[in-house]
């Protein structure tokens, strides 16, 4: 279930969310046991990303064939497999500076605490679940907003003209992309927080 959370949580960062065929919240693993490696594991998770940085110097079918041969992909049921299958062939057809940039972002995420991840992760799944102008909209006010002063930020968030143009919902997506500190547009991690 890690290496699928870390290949979902790359390409909703590839597109911030723009990105056709993800899919929504993974299910937890209710099999797991409570031992030492559990428990480690769940104070350490894996960096998302790591796997895919692991194998950037192998070809596209190398990857794919080292995914294949993963033992926790293999733990997988098929349904999932091939959603990882279909989501590596995604990263994979990228262009190389698209694939840099994904990576980067995955960076970026990463330096961000695991309460900010989770807010991020969840709020960019409510963004993909809109309908394609919505999430252009909401993507446009997201990228707007981040180049705002926080007072500023807020004085627009609570305008009337704001509340008309963005419903509940969508208003409490952007204030949890906000929230997050995630920056769609800086590759580098070094956005504010």
């Amino acid at each position: 279930m890690k290496l699928m959370r870390q290949f979902v949580t790359i390409l909703l960062l590839a597109g911030a969310g723009s990105l056709p065929g993800f899919a929504g919240p993974q299910k937890p693993n209710q099999n797991r046991g409570h031992n030492d490696r559990d428990h480690k594991a769940q104070n350490n998770p894996p960096k998302p990303g790591k796997w895919l940085s692991e194998h950037m110097n192998l070809s596209p079918e190398q990857r794919q064939e080292e995914l294949s041969k993963d033992p926790e992909f293999k733990q997988l049921n098929p349904e999932q497999q091939q959603h990882l299958q279909q989501r590596l062939n995604q990263f994979n057809s990228m262009p190389p500076e698209q694939q840099k940039r994904t990576l980067k972002r995955m960076q970026a995420f990463d330096s961000l605490p695991q309460d900010r991840q989770d807010q991020l992760r969840s709020s960019l799944q409510q963004l993909r679940q809109l309908p394609d102008d919505r999430r252009r909209s909401v993507r446009r006010a997201w990228l707007s907003l981040r180049q705002m002063p926080p007072d500023q930020r807020e004085q627009t968030m609570n305008s009337d003209r704001f509340r008309t143009a963005f419903n509940d919902q969508e208003r409490s997506m952007l204030k949890g992309l906000l929230d997050s500190g995630f920056n769609p547009e800086d590759s580098s991690g070094n956005g504010p927080r």
